[in-house]
């Protein structure tokens, strides 16, 4: 399996037909870091031939990322000046700072006359939009000027129509590599599973070691939890295990990218994300795309992508007892995964990146 050779075919058609991909530049976090944005725009990087991109943000330090967001601007004026075959401007933006910096792109597109998509990845722009009662009429400024909406799934679609008095919103799947080789091994005792993103509270992840400790008893030889990532709630993690002997059941492997992160989804019997907030995620995705069932939070898009009966389950995010119910019905009946594995192999075909260029080339053809 070598992930270089993923899109081999599967841009197929991006490079083979007229598209209108030379109109367009990328404006975005650097792909080359963490985040799910980041994930999205490394596979548009990998799809779409001479990727015209400009990178607002890279992780750093605050004074390195001022600095950063300046040049970035008078790099993107200076594209809009020079190049007068960008007609559209392709905005992708989460909450917080990620919306503010990029409104000031977005403006300077349309002080520029070229179009401009405002595509928003974050599952938070409820909360985000509903503490900030000040900047409300500015948020909703900025969603008015955008000449397309994007969104990650119907249930976004809806409420974004509630905050807008034009109704250009379109629905565009996030792309996952699909794996060459996706012959699953065998499941044996005990079966692992897969947290794979950040280490953050509103992911889910203390309430998931919260589950393992108060169960930890019937899980023990049955189930081991694999956690892989980084983030703000790491120490409040790490400490739980260490004082409630969890090691044994709970395996931190750190942030692991590239053909690791690779090895560990493939070895992997189940995927588990419980979180509170939620797009699409692409973490859900790339299990999928390996042929893993998943377990999953009814919130955002995943309703789109896990499907109950189908490929997995859903729950309540922080429903301890609803967890519970899910991993005895695996206990007790553990080759349900191997049905699942194929309904997730399926269902993750409609998020190839050959099907969302085209989706994406349709959009652009709409505004030229």
């Amino acid at each position: 399996m070598n992930p270089d050779n993923y899109l081999e075919e599967q841009v197929t058609i991006t490079k083979n037909k007229t598209t209108h991909f030379k109109n367009v530049l990328f404006v975005g976090p650097h792909y080359n870091q963490l985040g799910g944005i980041a994930s999205v725009l490394e596979v548009y990087a990998k799809s779409i031939p001479g990727f015209n991109f400009i990178s607002s943000y890279h992780k750093k330090n605050a004074t390195y990322n001022v600095f950063y967001f300046i040049r970035s601007l008078f790099k993107f004026v200076y594209r809009l000046i020079s190049d007068r075959e960008i007609k559209i401007v392709h905005i992708h933006t989460a909450v917080r700072g990620s919306f503010f910096r990029k409104s000031i792109f977005l403006l300077l597109t349309k002080l520029f006359g070229r179009k401009a998509i405002l595509h928003i990845h974050s599952g938070w722009f409820k909360k985000f939009y509903t503490d900030n009662k000040r900047l409300q009429p500015f948020i909703k400024y900025i969603l008015n000027k955008a000449d397309i909406l994007v969104c990650l799934s119907d249930e976004w679609k809806l409420y974004y129509n509630s905050l807008i008095e034009k109704k250009n919103i379109v629905v565009i799947n996030n792309p996952v590599l699909l794996p060459a080789y996706t012959q699953q091994a065998a499941w044996s005792r005990p079966l692992k599973v897969l947290f794979l993103n950040r280490i953050v509270v509103e992911k889910g992840i203390l309430d998931l070691v919260e589950f393992f400790n108060i169960n930890k008893n019937w899980l023990a030889g049955s189930f081991k939890l694999i956690v892989a990532g980084a983030g703000d709630a790491e120490k409040d993690f790490k400490r739980i295990i260490a004082e409630n002997n969890l090691s044994d059941i709970i395996d931190f492997k750190g942030w692991v990218t590239g053909k690791e992160k690779d090895e560990i989804i493939k070895d992997c019997d189940l995927f588990i994300l419980t979180s509170y907030y939620e797009g699409l995620p692409m973490s859900i995705l790339e299990a999928m795309s390996f042929g893993k069932p998943v377990i999953a939070s009814n919130v955002g898009g995943i309703p789109r992508i896990v499907r109950p009966g189908k490929n997995g389950w859903l729950v309540e995010a922080g429903d301890i007892k609803g967890l519970s119910k899910v991993f005895h019905e695996v206990k007790d009946n553990p080759a349900i995964l191997n049905a699942y594995r194929e309904e997730s192999l399926d269902i993750v075909k409609d998020y190839s990146p050959e099907r969302v260029m085209e989706s994406l080339d349709k959009m652009y053809e709409t505004l030229l």
